[in-house]
């Protein structure tokens, strides 16, 4: 059969959702939502919805045929299975497995796993060995979402690209969690003492995972070699009794974190990435600085929503997923994810 134009239509990219926790649900609702991709595999750990339709899990009005499974493999061997957006985990040792059995499938990923978004220096190993595989199978894999993979990393290389150069950056990221997921406001410490917060901290249980990775991204990206990176996460405190999803925040009781990563060369400053996340804060935003010539400034009042915004530059990416360079691929060697209607 036919379109109007007398092309044949095309069949919509079938998609294997692989971790249907928040994230991974609101991706299935998107996918749902798009003409040109149909979900066709859906991988939980969870045996409480095992068994489930997705459409059912993701709250969808469309009847879709996938059914949760433990069993990765089977659904990864779906017949029409062409890309897959994983979403499961922060920790890329974690997730490592997961993807060696998408890759080993013969399936692109798209996955929202930070450390997989630029791990080249963090994980070299760990990186070596995903784009071996990927290469051997001839398809990519992408770590991507809105931070690390958007806000404080492709936009402003994006916004670059009407400079002559540039020789500094800097990046504001504000996100009021009050906002966000119950899980992420619990990651980033809201309601604890500020003696809980060092503790956790110490532990390497609080805050945001990705701010090194967006640095040294940019830094490849610009071509600069950074010979210093450091992070400091520190507690932002209530100064009066704040209301919260996780109840009522008495003073002095942390409400978030204030997370900067600096990246030098020589002991000069080129990449200033500052990341606030805590309830109640006033002119959330994302603000980006490039100085160079021109200076380049750009806010986005409100800031990108996390949560929506990450299920979206999945989304958005898996169709470039299948068309990029087969390996281990970053956000900045490919086009601009977009909405697109067809594949």
């Amino acid at each position: 059969m036919t379109g109007k134009s007398g092309t044949v239509p095309e069949t919509p990219l079938g998609v294997v959702h692989y971790g249907l926790g928040w994230i991974g649900i609101e991706v299935a609702r998107l996918v749902a939502a798009r003409p040109g991709l149909r979900s066709v595999g859906a991988i939980d750990i969870r045996q409480e919805v095992i068994g489930a339709g997705l459409g059912v899990l993701a709250g969808t009005v469309e009847e879709l045929d996938a059914v949760l499974v433990t069993d990765a493999a089977s659904a990864l061997a779906v017949s029409s299975a062409e890309v897959v957006a994983h979403c499961t985990h922060s920790s890329l040792e974690r997730v490592l497995p997961q993807l060696l059995e998408c890759v080993d499938a013969g399936l692109p990923v798209v996955s929202t796993c930070e450390e997989l978004a630029f791990p080249w220096q963090e994980a070299p190993e760990i990186a070596a060995r995903i784009d071996d595989a990927a290469r051997r199978r001839g398809v990519s894999v992408l770590g991507t979402g809105v931070n690390p993979g958007f806000a404080m990393d492709y936009l402003p290389v994006v916004l670059s690209g009407a400079s002559r150069c540039v020789e500094r950056v800097f990046v504001h990221r504000v996100q009021d969690v009050g906002r966000r997921r119950i899980s992420l406001q619990k990651r980033v410490g809201v309601g604890l003492t500020t003696q809980e917060f060092d503790e956790r901290l110490h532990a390497g249980g609080l805050g945001h995972v990705g701010l090194p990775q967006s640095a040294e991204m940019m830094a490849s990206a610009f071509g600069w070699s950074l010979t210093e990176l450091r992070e400091t996460i520190e507690p932002i405190v209530a100064e009066r009794s704040t209301p919260s999803n996780l109840g009522e925040i008495p003073p002095h009781h942390v409400t978030g974190v204030h997370q900067v990563v600096s990246g030098s060369i020589g002991g000069q400053e080129v990449i200033s990435l500052e990341l606030d996340l805590a309830v109640g804060l006033e002119e959330p935003r994302d603000e980006i600085c490039l100085f160079g010539d021109p200076d380049i400034e750009t806010v986005i009042p409100g800031g990108l929503h996390g949560d929506v915004a990450t299920a979206a530059v999945v989304v958005n990416a898996l169709p470039l997923a299948v068309d990029a360079r087969p390996g281990l691929r970053v956000m900045t060697e490919i086009p601009p994810p977009r909405p697109r209607i067809g594949r």
